[in-house]
C-alpha cells in the first residue's frame, strides 16, 4: 500500500500545481489586456488565496486541463495552417480598420489605395499604426515583468515543484512563441504599411508619368497628322488651296468634283503622270513660285487634264514651253528662264486666249515668226520686261491686246503691226521710243485701236498719224515740248483722254490749232507738271471737258474768259486743278470760273511762294 499512497500524493501535488497555473494564466491575460495604469495587486491577492483541492477534483481538473491544452494546441496549429495570403490580407484589413478608427477617419473605403488619396490621411494612418505598435509593445513588456516576478516567487517553493516548473517553462515558451507571432504580425503590419506607402508613391509616380506622357502622345498625334500634306490645305466648295505649306511633291488628291487646285509658293520639283488622276474635272491649276524645271514635265503629266483651262507656271525655272492639254485657254509663264520660242512650241494650243511670258530673256531674234501660228484664237499677249528691241514678227492677227512694257524697244515698223485689225490696246510704256522710231504708216492698219500707252519713253513731240479711232492716248513722262498744229484733226472727234503730264510743254509749245479735232470729244486733259505760264487759250473751246489739270506749272495769269466762254450755254467741267502754281488768287477775275456749278470743283491752294526775282 506504500506505493499507491506515494502515487496519490504525487498526483495531488501535480493537481495543485496545475490548478495554480490555470488560475494564474487568465490573470496574466487579463493583465496584458488591461490599459496602462491599472492596479495589478488584485491579481497577486487572488493568486495567493487558492486552496488545495481534493484528489478527485485534482484528477478531473488535470484531465480537463489537458483536454483544454490539446484543443488550444490544435486550434493554434490549425490557425497557423489557415494563415496564408488571404489570412494576411484579412488581418491587415482588421488592423487597417482599427487604425482608421483610432485616427478618427471612420471605416476605410473600398479602393482607398487608388489615386486621389490625400497626404493628410496617409500621415494620420501611419501615426496611428505607430501608436498601436507602441501600445502593444508596452503591454508585452508589462506582462514580461509580471511573469518574472511570479517566477521569482515560485523559485522559493519546495524542490517537489520542479515538474510544475517544467510545465510553466513550456507555457512560457508557448507564450513567447505567441508574442513572437504577434511581433511578426506587427512587423507585417508595419511592412504592409510601408508597402502601402510604396504603392502610393509608385501610383503617384505613374500618375506623373501619365501626365507627362499625355502631351507627348498629343504631340506625336499632331506630328503624325501633319505628315499628311493635305492637313495644311484648305478646301472650299470645289477649290483646294495648298498655297505656301512647304510641299516638296504633289499629294495624291481624289476628288472628282474639284475644279480648282492651288499649289503656289511651295518647293515642288517633280510632277508624276498620275498626280492628277483623282481630279479629272480640273479647270484651274496654279503651280506658280515653285522649283519646276523642264525635267518636271518630261513625262507630260498634264496631258490627261482634258478640262484644264487655266494654268499658272509663274516663278519657276522653265526654259521652254512644256507639253500642255489642248483645252487650255490661259497660260502664265512669267518669271521663268525662257530664252526662245521655237516654231512648234505652241502646237495643239488652238484654244489659247491669254498668254503671259513676261520677265523672261526673250528677244525679237529668238522668237520664231512661226511660233505664234497655232494660236489662232489668242486675244491677249503679254511680253513685259523682256529684252525686245522691236516688236516680234508673226504675232497672231487675232490679238486684241498687246503688252510690251519695260523692254528696250526703239522702233515700231509697219510690218510688225500689219494686219492686226482687231488690236484694241497697245502698251509700249517704259521703252526707248521716240518720234523718229515710229514708221510713217505704223498705225495706219490699226483700225480698232482704242488705247495707246507711250508713256515713259523718249518722245519730244506728239507722234503724228495716230490711229483714227483712238480713245486714250498716254504720253506722260516724256520730253515733249511741242504739239504740232492739227495733230489730232484726222481723228474724227474720237479722242476722249489726252495725258501729257510730266513733260516739257510751255506756252510757246502749243498753238491755237494744236487740239483741233478734239474739241467735241475730249473729256480729260492732263497738262500738270509742265512749264506753262498761263491757262491755255484753247481750253474754253472744249465742249465736253470734265477734268482739267494744270497744277504744278508756272502759271501766273488767268484771263477773264480763259476757262469759261461767255457764250457757252452750259459747261460739263467738273474739276479744275491750279494748285502749286505762281498765282495771286486775289487777282483772279471774278467770272473766270463762272461756268463751274460746284465751288469745290476748283482747287487753287496751295500756291508756290513768289520770290522777289520773280
Amino acid at each position: 500500500m506504500q506505493m499507491p499512497r506515494t502515487w496519490i500524493t504525487l498526483v495531488c501535488l501535480c493537481g495543485t500545481a496545475l490548478s495554480a497555473f490555470s488560475s494564474s494564466t487568465p490573470e496574466l491575460e487579463t493583465a496584458a489586456l488591461q490599459p496602462p495604469g491599472t492596479d495589478t495587486e488584485v491579481l497577486d491577492t487572488n493568486a495567493s488565496s487558492v486552496t488545495l483541492p481534493s484528489e478527485e477534483t485534482a484528477d478531473e481538473r488535470l484531465r480537463m486541463e489537458r483536454e483544454h491544452r490539446g484543443v488550444e494546441v490544435r486550434g493554434l496549429q490549425a490557425g497557423r495552417r489557415r494563415r496564408g495570403a488571404w489570412g494576411k490580407r484579412k488581418h491587415a484589413a482588421t488592423v487597417e480598420a482599427a487604425a482608421y478608427r483610432i485616427a478618427g477617419f471612420g471605416p476605410p473605403l473600398m479602393g482607398w489605395r487608388k489615386r486621389g488619396k490625400g497626404n493628410e490621411e496617409t500621415s494620420g494612418l501611419i501615426s496611428a499604426l505607430k501608436e498601436l505598435h507602441a501600445e502593444k509593445q508596452r503591454l508585452m513588456d508589462q506582462g514580461k515583468t509580471q511573469q518574472e516576478e511570479e517566477e521569482e516567487g515560485e523559485d522559493e517553493d519546495d524542490d517537489d515543484d520542479d515538474d510544475d516548473d517544467d510545465d510553466d517553462d513550456d507555457d512560457e515558451e508557448e507564450e513567447e512563441e505567441e508574442e513572437e507571432e504577434e511581433e511578426e504580425e506587427g512587423q507585417e503590419e508595419e511592412g504592409e504599411g510601408e508597402e502601402e506607402e510604396e504603392e502610393e508613391e509608385e501610383e503617384e509616380e505613374e500618375e506623373k508619368e501619365e501626365a507627362t506622357e499625355a502631351p507627348s502622345n498629343q504631340t506625336e498625334t499632331q506630328m503624325s497628322s501633319t505628315e499628311s500634306p493635305l492637313t495644311k490645305c484648305q478646301t472650299a466648295d470645289r477649290e483646294i488651296s495648298c498655297r505656301g505649306v512647304g510641299l516638296t511633291h504633289l499629294p495624291i488628291i481624289i476628288n472628282p468634283l474639284a475644279t480648282n487646285l492651288d499649289f503656289a509658293e511651295n518647293n515642288i520639283r517633280i510632277i508624276a503622270p498620275g498626280d492628277f488622276s483623282g481630279v479629272p474635272n480640273l479647270d484651274t491649276l496654279d503651280l506658280s513660285r515653285n522649283k519646276l524645271d523642264d525635267g518636271s514635265f518630261s513625262r507630260s503629266p498634264l496631258s490627261n487634264l482634258t478640262f484644264l483651262k487655266k494654268l499658272n507656271l509663274d516663278g519657276n525655272q522653265l526654259t521652254r514651253i512644256p507639253a500642255l492639254p489642248p483645252s487650255l485657254e490661259e497660260l502664265k509663264m512669267n518669271k521663268n528662264n525662257l530664252g526662245e520660242l521655237s516654231p512648234h512650241c505652241f502646237n495643239g494650243l488652238m484654244n489659247l486666249l491669254n498668254l503671259e511670258l513676261g520677265e523672261n530673256t526673250l528677244r525679237e531674234d529668238t522668237v520664231s515668226p512661226l511660233a505664234f501660228r497655232p494660236l489662232e484664237r489668242l486675244l491677249h499677249l503679254q511680253l513685259d520686261n523682256g529684252s525686245f528691241g522691236r516688236l516680234p514678227l508673226g504675232l497672231p492677227p487675232s490679238l486684241q491686246e498687246l503688252q510690251m512694257n519695260g523692254n528696250r524697244i526703239e522702233e515700231v515698223t509697219e510690218e510688225a503691226l500689219k494686219g492686226h485689225v482687231h488690236l484694241r490696246v497697245l502698251q509700249l510704256s517704259h521703252n526707248l521710243l521716240h518720234e523718229q522710231g515710229i514708221a510713217t504708216y505704223a498705225w495706219t492698219h490699226l483700225k480698232s485701236l482704242e488705247a495707246l500707252d507711250l508713256s515713259y519713253n523718249k518722245f519730244t513731240s506728239v507722234p503724228m498719224r495716230l490711229p483714227r479711232r483712238l480713245h486714250e492716248l498716254s504720253l506722260q513722262h516724256n520730253n515733249i515740248s511741242h504739239i504740232a498744229a492739227f495733230t489730232f484733226r484726222h481723228m474724227h472727234s474720237s479722242l476722249q483722254s489726252l495725258r501729257l503730264s510730266h513733260n516739257d510743254l510751255s506756252d510757246e509749245g502749243m498753238e491755237r490749232v494744236s487740239f483741233v479735232g478734239t474739241y467735241r470729244s475730249l473729256g480729260e486733259l492732263l497738262l500738270d507738271n509742265n512749264r506753262l505760264g498761263e491757262v491755255p487759250r484753247c481750253v474754253q473751246q472744249f465742249k465736253n471737258l470734265q477734268v482739267l489739270r494744270l497744277d504744278s506749272n508756272q502759271i501766273r495769269l488767268v484771263r477773264r474768259w480763259g476757262v469759261c466762254h461767255p457764250r457757252s450755254s452750259g459747261s460739263s467741267l467738273a474739276s479744275i486743278h491750279l494748285e502749286n502754281n505762281l498765282l495771286d488768287v486775289e487777282r483772279i477775275p471774278p467770272k473766270a470760273f463762272s461756268c463751274l456749278t460746284d465751288a469745290k470743283a476748283l482747287i487753287l491752294y496751295p500756291q508756290q511762294r513768289l520770290s522777289h526775282d520773280q
